[in-house]
């Protein structure tokens, strides 16, 4: 096949759902043109000269209607629309500010919505998005491509630290999902002098409002710029995934848990759908149903190395089944579906 790949330009989101896939497909011989569509400054628009000759041309949230057109114009009779999306854009909060600062728009989800509803196949990360996808645009061919990782974070040697901490990455839209846990967190550390605390991402520490000696940061990284600076990044003795469980984070995938399995950390999430999916409860890492939970599982696997050491290292045997080396074929198979014999 040869495939048009028009992504945002380069998120995180790019990466697990245009680059990885997408460059596995390359390496199995199919022909793959890269196009950004994202909004940096310089970027040219994606023309229909552009997409001609490819058998499949996919647009990863596409999200303005002045590229509707050409976006139509694009199916020809031996070329089909695949329109990509990941998060469920009809209910972003205002508390994911980013987002809701162009989600939040009516004049952008309707553009989402004919963008969808006009393409052959939508391709979409869990179960529970592809309803919601379903619902607003009426089209009934949508794959469910689940995030996947590259196989070689599961080698990856985490260094050891003469201070073990618990950590956790979440971008600015994490707010509400950093107050469950801040509370919890600081008893914990008062409980436990010889542990810290290390976030990634966006800068929290002062929802955390612990100590400042027992607060470490490491501002984000662009996975699709640097993987290996990503995933080294990520380096916490237990790793903490919250969610608040809005209708938004239903639609979420559970790869905060899958990335920190991969790297052998066990995890303490959330009871909500996407790491209830991942996490096996007690082997895996540990799902909290009640707020008193997280300092007990927190205390459970701070004062038991073992536990510890189990623990992630299931979590990793976990997560080699989750890589885009062993799934890659199930981009194939949706888009050669698409075509008749």
């Amino acid at each position: 096949m040869r495939i048009f790949a028009g992504h945002d330009g380069g998120s995180g989101c790019a990466w697990y759902r245009v680059f990885l896939p997408l460059r596995e497909l390359e390496r199995h011989g199919h022909e793959v043109t890269w196009r950004s569509a994202g909004d940096e400054e310089g970027n040219v628009p994606v023309t229909l000269r552009d997409m001609e000759g490819h058998d499949i041309i996919l647009g990863q949230r596409y999200n303005h209607h002045r590229g509707l057109q050409v976006w139509r114009r694009a199916r020809g009779p031996f070329s089909r629309l695949v329109y990509e999306i990941d998060d469920d854009v009809f209910n972003v909060g205002p508390e994911n500010f980013q987002a809701y600062h162009l989600f939040g728009k009516g004049e952008i989800r309707d553009a989402v919505t004919h963008s969808a509803e006009v393409a052959d196949l939508i391709s979409v990360t869990t179960e529970h998005l592809a309803g919601v996808m379903r619902e607003r645009t009426g089209n009934e061919n949508i794959a469910v491509l689940p995030n996947y990782i590259p196989a070689w974070v599961c080698d990856h040697q985490r260094r050891r630290r003469d201070r073990p901490v618990a950590g956790w990455m979440g971008g600015a839209s994490h707010g509400n999902d950093a107050g469950i846990i801040a509370g919890p967190v600081r008893r914990f550390l008062r409980r436990f002098p010889g542990w810290d605390l290390r976030l990634g991402g966006t800068d929290f520490r002062p929802t955390f409002a612990a100590a400042p000696e027992r607060m470490g940061f490491t501002p984000w990284i662009p996975v699709a710029q640097d993987p290996e600076g990503f995933y080294g990044s990520i380096d916490f003795d237990i790793g903490l995934a919250p969610l608040t469980g809005t209708e938004f984070d239903l639609s979420k995938s559970f790869i905060k848990a899958l990335e920190y399995a991969a790297l052998g950390i066990p995890v303490i999430a959330s009871d909500a759908g996407p790491y209830r999916d991942f996490v096996v409860h007690g082997e895996t890492g540990f799902l909290v149903k009640y707020e008193h939970e997280w300092l007990k599982y927190l205390s459970e696997l701070a004062g038991d190395e073992a536990l510890r050491e189990k623990m992630g290292s299931a979590a990793r045997e976990l997560a080699r089944q989750h890589t885009i080396e062993e799934h890659w074929q199930e981009w194939e198979r949706a888009y050669q579906g698409l075509f008749g014999r």
